[in-house]
């Protein structure tokens, strides 16, 4: 069986470690990064099925970088993170090629719906 990869960038590092422990615990080969320009490097070397993308980073909107990913990563599914969450958020982010929109803080079984 291929074991599937994801990758999270995300500033949070307690959303780090508890995303990373439960996908780990599913079976996935799971990266981390703690800005864009990390996590950039990380998906052209990875090539991950899953990408987690928190909105707010220290270096930049993931949401406004959600386009680039998406272009060069069309199969990718992305999944956005924000602890700002209103509809019109929710709406770009689909719009823009996002498979779902998590709000923080967000329940293991939300996590558990989109991955499986």
């Amino acid at each position: 069986m291929v074991k599937r990869v994801v990758l999270i960038i995300d500033d949070e590092v307690g959303i780090l470690s508890l995303l990373s422990r439960f996908l780990k615990k599913k079976g996935f080969e799971v990266f981390t990064a703690e800005n864009l320009r990390e996590g950039k490097n990380q998906l052209e070397k990875i090539n991950p099925d899953f990408l987690f993308l928190d909105v707010n980073l220290p270096d930049g909107n993931g949401l406004e970088n959600l386009p680039q990913v998406k272009e060069s990563f069309p199969s990718l599914s992305i999944i956005m993170m924000s602890a700002f969450d209103h509809g019109e958020m929710r709406s770009k982010a689909k719009s823009k090629g996002a498979l779902a929109f998590l709000s923080k803080p967000f329940s293991l079984s939300e996590i558990d719906q989109i991955v499986d």
